[in-house]
């Protein structure tokens, strides 16, 4: 197979005829608008209807979920109950956690202006993995302001740690001088120490053991709507909010001397963007585990399909991110009857050959 005329027949149904670049982003615009949603909807489908237990339709899919919500999740038969209580609310959860670390990767590769960074680069994923295990292995209940039995209790920890550890490769970067290889260095070196504590705290872990691993990896087994909602609601809300300063974004990519020649205060609008995408992972992460790649891949992807600019590139991340995250999902629970892998080891081996491809020909695909 020919890549070239592959990428170059693609890039001609995607910009379509026209000649001038606001006709091509215009059109650009109306291909995502589309098939985003119609990639979505397919994904969504599949995920209501694909389970180990059973197998529907797409009709005994639709019809289940229609007459489960007439019924308020009440007196629910076996497809209905299947439906409403175990695939949708793990779909719910797949897409707001895709589209929230794509849209945390595409924001840290811009104001990073590094393109091998993801989510995890500040160290906040270690921050929330150490604070997770030491609920989970040791009923840390965050000196006892949270109830043991709250079924928040994993979630608002790893919240808090991912965010310490945040604050923490802030300081540490600010410290040093407040340049972009500043942060990226900060950031491995407190994931790196976070890691360490993380290692130690495993090897103590006991009979909770599994549990912790399975956090760590990545899983939407345990989700209800008690944990799909609030993250579905604080993801779209930081989400929506990031792409207000896609044209700002633009300008990062510029250099912060060029963006602040354009009248953008560079260095506090990073600050900022980097705590808004530094939040946004770690709800995404406090409910579900870790989860690598998407943030670093999805991007890639879109910029490759999009071309650079930020007002397409973001949009498109949480389309093709919640996409890639529901996939990986049903793939999670399909492959191996009877059990159930983590969810981001799916995501890492779909992400290695695709990252490694985009490193390979980065120079050849991107446009814009």
């Amino acid at each position: 197979m020919n890549f070239d005329n592959v990428r170059s027949k693609l890039r001609r149904f995607i910009d379509g005829d026209g000649t001038t670049h606001v006709q091509i982003r215009r059109h650009r615009s109306r291909f995502l608008a589309l098939w985003g949603t119609v990639i979505i909807v397919v994904m969504v489908l599949a995920s209501l209807c694909l389970g180990p237990t059973k197998v529907l339709n797409p009709i005994e899919a639709v019809s289940a979920l229609f007459n489960a919500i007439a019924s308020g999740g009440q007196n629910l038969g076996p497809n209905e109950f299947t439906i409403y209580h175990d695939r949708l609310p793990r779909t719910i959860a797949g897409i707001a956690v895709g589209m929230g670390l794509a849209i945390a990767g595409s924001i840290y590769q811009a104001v990073i202006r590094n393109p091998l960074v993801d989510p995890y680069i500040m160290g906040v994923s270690a921050g929330a993995g150490t604070a997770a295990i030491s609920v989970i292995a040791f009923d840390f209940t965050l000196f006892g302001l949270l109830s043991p039995h709250s079924v928040y209790l994993t979630a608002i920890t790893a919240m808090i740690g991912g965010l310490i550890a945040f604050g923490i490769t802030t300081l540490v970067a600010e410290r040093a001088g407040g340049t972009t290889n500043s942060y990226v260095l900060a950031g491995v070196v407190v994931g790196l120490a976070f890691s360490a504590i993380q290692t130690v705290m495993i090897v103590f872990a006991g009979n909770e053991l599994n549990n912790a691993l399975l956090w760590l990896f990545g899983s939407f087994a345990s989700v209800t709507f008690e944990k799909a909602i609030p993250v579905i609601i604080v993801s779209v809300i930081l989400c929506v909010l990031s792409m207000k300063w896609a044209k700002e974004l633009n300008l990062m990519l510029l250099g912060e001397d060029q963006a602040r020649q354009m009248g953008l205060d560079a260095h506090r609008f990073s600050v900022y963007m980097l705590i808004l995408a530094s939040v946004l992972t770690s709800v995404c992460v406090a409910f579900v585990g870790i989860i690598g790649f998407v943030g670093l891949v999805i991007p890639h992807l879109c910029r490759m399909l999009f071309g650079g600019d930020h007002r397409l590139v973001m949009p498109a991340s949480m389309a093709f991110g919640a996409a890639l995250m529901v996939a990986a999902d049903i793939l999670s629970r399909m492959v191996l009857p009877g059990e159930e892998l983590p969810v981001g080891a799916i995501t890492t081996l779909i992400g290695v050959p695709v990252f490694a491809y985009l490193l390979f020909k980065r120079g050849k695909i991107y446009n814009g």
